[in-house]
């Protein structure tokens, strides 16, 4: 099993709360709005997503009440939102991608149409660097290039109906690994070794994304 270096023990916290906060959100709305009866089945939609791997935009295709098939296109660059320790040293890091995915989404549950199941592919690059915040020239880089990637996670919201949706969405983009090179003139194999199994760092990057839409 992938390790999302479960030892980054107060990354996982925040992760765990914002997540717990951002899916009872998206569950209490979606619930809401399937008590409010059955809206009008919409057979597009677009609309934009916010997740680790930068803002997004997306075109849906309402195939059916029960599948949809979705085409995004995102991109990022900025900074880490915390620091990171690794082999014993502490990193500052930056990110910055560039993709297009292509993903299929099924409801199995006729009765509750706000649950998915998403799969999809996605191409493109992702690039960060790690530098140790009390020495720069201790520095690293990960680069995922190999195209394509395939994602697989869960749902709720986003229903296919016309008007104003609210998704939820977590997941894992299964890639073959980032190649990790040293950058600067200090190097520790520790470190090396340890950064594959970091978070955001692995051969399984996790994601979280909401997303909000229009159907029509």
């Amino acid at each position: 099993m992938e390790n999302f270096g479960l030892t980054n023990k107060p990354i996982m916290k925040s992760l765990h709360i914002s997540l717990a906060v951002l899916f009872a959100a998206v569950l209490t709305l979606n619930v809401q709005a399937q008590e409010e009866g059955a809206k009008e089945m919409a057979t597009y939609g677009v609309g934009v997503g916010i997740s680790p791997f930068g803002p997004s935009v997306n075109f849906s295709h309402h195939l059916s009440a029960k599948t949809t098939i979705q085409v995004g296109v995102g991109a990022f660059s900025g900074d880490n939102p915390t620091d990171l320790e690794i082999g014993g040293a502490t990193f500052s890091g930056t990110g910055e991608t560039n993709w297009m995915g292509i993903f299929l989404n099924h409801r199995p549950f006729e009765d509750y149409d706000w649950i998915r199941f998403n799969v999809g592919i996605g191409i493109g690059g992702i690039e960060g660097t790690l530098t140790d915040v009390n020495d720069p020239t201790h520095s690293y880089a990960a680069r995922y290039d190999n195209n394509p990637v395939g994602y697989v996670g869960i749902g709720v919201g986003s229903r296919p109906v016309k008007g104003v949706t609210v998704g939820f969405d977590i997941g894992g983009l299964h890639t073959s690994g980032a190649d990790i090179t040293a950058t600067g003139t200090t190097v520790n194999a520790e470190v090396l070794e340890e950064i594959p199994n970091t978070l955001g760092y692995g051969r399984v990057l996790p994601n979280l994304q909401l997303s909000v839409g229009y159907g029509f």
